[in-house]
């Protein structure tokens, strides 16, 4: 349990926002901030994110968190413990206090993100790092459905510098994240976009009825 990271000072490490591209995905880094992290994240590629929230009881074991408005689910590579910032992981970082994902003790771990038409995912994650000057780096990469992947880095901050990334794509799914770090992590405030699956469905049902009551 991270509660020992209550004793640590309140220093963020903000980090400066850069974006990179290959192929049909971009990688974007924002900061610490919901202004410089989702904020700025939906205003770069004018996207509407929808949070992936799973609900349920703190420091329950979570292998795959359901997507009901895509139909679909986030699936991690291993089990990740469900903490609430004050509940089992101690701090985080623009005064968020929600539920957060402790990937307990690894330093990879993949999350399979099975949505159909998922084109953008972001998040924040803060490393479980108690070495002065308590930063750690991440490499955290995404993969498509066409074969292409691209990989971002940045630093975040042990207390209360949970710092933001994401990921969208251009003409493909993105369908694979991967985060590698030197020492273990919580991963929080995940949202993705995607195309809603009931759309065409709901529009095929309105033209049916329609040529029915022509008839």
């Amino acid at each position: 349990m991270r509660t020992s990271q209550l004793l640590l000072a309140a220093t963020a490490a903000t980090a400066t926002m850069t974006s990179c591209a290959h192929a049909g995905i971009v990688g974007f880094v924002g900061d610490t901030t919901l202004e410089g992290g989702w904020y700025a994240f939906e205003d770069e590629f004018d996207v509407d994110m929808t949070p992936i929230i799973h609900g349920g009881a703190i420091y329950q074991d979570v292998l795959s968190i359901d997507i009901p408005e895509y139909g679909g689910s986030l699936n991690f590579d291993s089990a990740h413990s469900l903490r609430h910032i004050g509940q089992g992981w101690a701090t985080w970082s623009h005064g968020y206090t929600g539920e957060v994902f402790y990937n307990m003790g690894k330093y990879f771990t993949g999350y399979n993100l099975n949505v159909s038409g998922a084109y953008a995912f972001d998040a924040y994650v803060e490393p479980n790092c108690f070495i002065d000057p308590l930063l750690d780096s991440y490499e955290v990469t995404a993969y498509g459905s066409m074969g292409s992947e691209v990989t971002i880095d940045f630093q975040a901050h042990g207390a209360y510098g949970a710092n933001h990334f994401g990921f969208y794509a251009s003409n493909e799914v993105i369908v694979r994240i991967e985060i590698e770090s030197s020492c273990d992590w919580a991963i929080g405030e995940m949202r993705v976009a995607a195309p809603a699956p009931a759309a065409g469905v709901v529009m095929l049902l309105t033209l049916a009825g329609a040529r029915r009551r022509r008839a």
